[in-house]
This record gives structure tokens, C-alpha cells and sequence, in this order.
């Protein structure tokens, strides 16, 4: 949701490496030639970069085990899977509760949580570089993080104008000096992931504020290896458990020095989040108990768990609540989600809370375009993982390329989470923001719309037509996550893949169905 030249690999490339297996005839996959005859037809592009099959419509080395085993299914034996998968999402009860769209709809319920019966499959080379240069970039916003609530030395120097930081509402005034115990104030980091028509990997855009799907990633793993085991054998992924145990043991080092055993919680919005399974199952996996705000209380200046008809003292806190939520005696008066008095405890340094209350700061469009630069002076590298192109109407020469490319991009507030589709927009509405951009320029950004490379995907979320396919072609993403550690970041090796609608573009964009994220070892 990633250094030699940020995770790129050459569009159509399919020469293997010495050594490699052969690349695969699509006559071996006989039940996926429907696929192959209709990427264009679907997408309306012949130049977006294939996953699955190279310049020639060979099928690139790293695909060859799943196609392999799957060479003999034809399109029922397709349905089936997918109905395996389904059903082992209904038994594991994953769902997802999506925000209703109109003012009188009744609050959120659960529907099925969508899952792809096809993986998304990565090579292990283009993988190594995609992983470094991940982990490089959850070490520059961490450094970036740590100097705006800290010396802020980098809106001394000029290096950030500071009202991207004081006029942005993830800055929290009360979190200054506030800080995480050991050397990063970053906890989690996740970045949305897409590839362009170049083949390179790029970020979409960075999460920061409090990261959802490494829950949803896990549970996705736990049925896939269900429903085809022999063909998860035979492909091998990199294992996802690794990255839960490293997170479990990051937070409990996360905890006050003071602590000897530490008790974690995680902090939920409750039921109606629309990621409540999310939070849930992540909770389950780490071992550590799911609390909403009610189960919390601060006393003697130290906060505690309501725990059978005891109070338990609670040193760490994996936040799913927003930031500006957490407290409503110092931050957001009209919370209901926070607990009264939880900033104080933190400025006596007596819990931590991770993320950290202000990272959402991170998040500003505005700092994207800054990145390369920052990188140079706080990490002295360049930044290896591109950024989807962003400009700051902040600055002249990017205002004038939003000019002329008002219509093809995406336009975001960096002072609200106000985002519009230039394309979408009347000409009337098309001058009035216009007007509004011009008239304070630092308060927006354009970003050009991201491409998304192909992947196959199950009948029921590629065609789109109802038609019965064994395959169908469909525009793919993914979701990232790294984790802080003592030594450094520690990413997952592995995501939560995305299967997206990108016609027509929305902000912000369409996710249909999940995959699950299979690197090669």
C-alpha cells in the first residue's frame, strides 16, 4: 500500500534471469485466454502495464506456478473457487460496514467483505526494490514528524512553508513535545501502492493518521491458504506472520520506561467503524484486548482499563480513533469517541499512544511534492519510491501547470479533506473553483490521476457485464505497511491488494474487492 532506482522494472519486460524457469505459452492457460482477449476491451487502453503477461502475452516467470496449477480449470471450476472463498469469508464473519452516501440513510451494516479468488502476485526482485524504498520513505516522514513537534527546524530553514503545517488540520497544537518512547515517533506507516504504464511503482498516497487493512490483510492470507492449499503451497509467499509478531513486540515497546509488563490495548470507534472487523481481527491476532472509549478512564494521572469490576492500568494504545477525537477535554469538545483527559496523561509521559496524536499532519497532499527535497536533508539519499505527480499551487511554476491542467487532475485542499475531480466539474463550477484556488493558492494541490496496472481477477469483480468468465482483466493497487522497531522499519512482506473502479475517476477512488498480496520468496 519498495533502492536501486525506486522498485521500476522495464514496461513489457519478460526476459528472465539465468536460471529462471522459461516464460509461459498462453496456450497453458487455456480457462485465462478470455482474459488475454479482452484487457482492452475492459479498460479501453492497450498501454497499461499487464501483471500477468508480458510485451509478448507470454506469462511472466513469477505467475507461472499459479497459472500452472490452475491450467486445467475452466470457468466452473473458476466459480467454485470463488465460492470457496466467499464462504470462508461469511465463516470467518470479515465484513465491512461502508459509509452510507445520503443524509437520511440509516447508519452503516455489515456486508460481505470482497475478496479476489485470483492473488496478486509479485516478483521477488521487483518486491526487494519495492520494500526499500518503502522503508525509506516511513523513515523520512518519521524524521519529518519527530522536527514538526519537536525543534521544527525544517519550517526554521524554509524546507517546509510552515503554513502547510500550522493550516492543516492534522497539526495538533496539544501533541507538541509529546513523544513515543525509543527512536521513532512514526508507529505504523502505510502507503497506497499503483503502477504506471511505465511499469514503475508509485505511491498514491501515505497513511498516517491511524492505518487501516494490516486486519483485513491477515484474515484475507488465513482464507486464501485455505481455499487453494495446494496451489499456496506450491507458490510459496513470503509469510504475514512475521509482520504480526514484529508488531506485537513493537508495541509493547512503545511503552514507558516505568512499565514492566506492559498492557496494550487497541482503541476502537466501536461496531459502526467501517473498518470494525479490521480492528477487531488485528486484536485477535496481537493478543492484546479491543476497548471503545467507555472501557477507559483516567485517574491519578495515569489511565486505566475497566476490566471485572477492577480497574487495570494501561501503558499502550494502538489507535484506530482519530486523532482529534481522543480527548474531548483538550482536542474536539464534541467527541463521543474519547476519553476526558487522556492528553494530560501523555504529557506526563504516563501511556503511549501510537500513531502518535498528530501524525494525520503527514497526510497533507502538500508534502508530497517536498519529499524528494526533505529527503536530501534529513536522510542525506535520494528518495528512491516516486510519488504519484502532486503540485502545490503554493508555489508559482506548479500553479501554472494546475492551470493548464485544471480539468485532468485532482484537486485536494491541504487546509480541509475537501478533494474534487477536475473532469467531474460544470464549467460554472469549473471557474468557481478556479477562483477559489486563485484567490489563496497554498490552500490546494492537483494531483494527476494515478495509473493502475492489470491484473486478472475472479468473473463476479472484472467484467462487470455479468458475463460467466473464468478470468476477466481489472485495474489493480495495493496497500503497504510498515512498522517501527528498535533497528529500524519492518515491513510486511505482503499487502492488501485492491481491485479498483477507474472509470470514471473518484475521489476517493473505488475499491470493489481485496486480494491477497503473494510475494515470491
Amino acid at each position: 500500500m519498495v533502492p536501486v532506482d525506486t522498485a521500476h522494472s522495464e514496461a513489457g519486460r519478460n526476459e528472465t534471469a539465468a536460471g529462471a524457469p522459461d516464460p509461459v505459452s498462453p496456450d497453458l492457460v487455456s480457462p485465462w485466454l478470455e482474459y488475454h482477449g479482452r484487457r482492452e476491451a475492459v479498460t479501453g487502453r492497450r498501454d497499461l502495464f499487464d501483471e500477468m503477461l508480458g510485451a509478448d502475452d507470454t506469462v511472466r516467470p513469477h505467475w507461472a506456478e499459479l497459472v500452472d496449477g490452475m491450467r486445467d480449470a475452466g470457468p466452473g471450476a473458476m466459480q467454485t473457487l470463488q465460492s470457496r472463498v466467499s464462504r470462508l469469508v461469511d465463516d470467518h464473519g470479515i465484513t465491512y460496514n461502508p459509509i452510507p452516501t445520503g443524509s437520511n440513510e440509516p447508519g452503516p451494516s455489515s456486508v460481505r467483505w470482497g475478496l479476489d479468488s485470483v492473488p496478486y502476485v509479485v516478483a521477488a526482485d521487483e518486491w526487494d526494490r519495492l520494500e526499500a524504498g518503502l522503508v525509506q520513505r516511513s523513515q523520512l516522514l518519521d524524521a519529518i514528524l519527530t522536527d514538526i513537534y519537536g525543534a521544527q527546524e525544517t519550517v526554521r530553514r524554509g524546507s517546509i512553508p510552515p503554513e502547510l503545517i500550522f493550516g492543516n488540520p492534522g497539526y495538533l497544537r496539544p501533541a507538541h513535545a509529546i513523544t513515543v518512547p525509543g527512536p521513532h515517533q512514526l508507529f505504523m506507516h502505510a502507503a497506497d501502492i499503483a503502477r504506471g504504464s511505465d511499469g514503475r511503482f508509485s505511491v498514491v498516497a501515505d497513511r498516517t493518521q491511524a492505518p487501516s487493512g494490516v486486519g483485513y490483510a491477515l484474515a484475507d492470507r488465513r482464507v486464501m491458504s485455505r481455499a487453494m492449499p495446494e496451489l499456496f503451497q506450491a507458490s510459496n509467499p513470503r509469510p504475514l506472520s512475521t509482520f504480526a509478531r514484529a508488531m506485537r513486540l513493537a508495541l509493547r515497546d512503545a511503552a514507558p520506561a516505568s512499565a514492566e509488563d506492559p498492557v496494550v490495548v487497541v482503541l476502537t470507534p466501536g461496531s459502526h467503524s467501517e473498518t470494525a472487523f479490521d480492528q477487531a481481527y488485528l486484536a485477535t491476532v496481537l493478543g492484546f484486548p479491543l476497548v471503545e472509549n467507555a472501557d477507559l478512564v483516567v485517574r491519578d494521572g495515569c489511565l486505566w482499563m475497566r476490566s471485572l469490576g477492577t480497574l487495570r492500568r494501561v501503558d499502550v494504545v494502538l489507535r484506530r480513533v482519530d486523532a482529534e477525537f481522543v480527548d474531548p477535554l483538550d482536542l474536539r469538545p464534541d467527541s463521543h469517541l474519547g476519553v476526558v483527559g487522556l492528553v494530560e496523561v501523555l504529557r506526563r509521559g504516563a501511556v503511549s499512544v501510537v500513531n502518535t496524536l498528530g501524525s494525520g499532519v503527514l497526510e497533507n497532499p502538500a508534502l508530497t511534492p517536498l519529499l524528494p527535497a526533505l529527503s536530501r536533508a534529513l536522510l542525506d539519499e535520494d528518495l528512491t519510491l516516486d510519488s504519484v505527480p502532486t503540485y502545490w499551487g503554493g508555489d508559482p511554476i506548479a500553479l501554472s501547470h494546475m492551470r493548464t491542467r485544471f480539468r485532468s487532475l485532482v484537486l485536494r485542499s491541504t487546509v480541509s479533506r475537501r478533494a474534487v475531480v477536475g473532469h467531474d466539474l460544470t464549467e460554472h463550477a469549473a471557474r468557481a473553483l478556479w477562483d477559489e484556488v486563485e484567490a489563496a493558492p497554498w490552500k490546494w494541490t492537483g494531483q494527476e490521476v494515478p495509473e493502475f496496472s492489470l491484473a486478472p481477477v475472479g468473473s463476479s469483480w472484472g467484467s462487470g457485464s455479468g458475463e460467466q468468465l473464468a478470468v476477466a482483466p481489472a485495474q489493480v493497487g495495493m496497500r503497504l505497511f510498515t512498522v517501527a522497531q528498535r533497528v529500524g522499519y519492518t515491513p510486511m512482506r505482503g499487502g492488501l491488494g485492491q481491485v479498483m473502479i477507474t472509470a470514471p475517476v473518484t475521489e476517493p477512488l473505488i475499491t470493489v474487492a481485496s486480494k491477497d498480496v503473494w510475494v515470491k520468496s
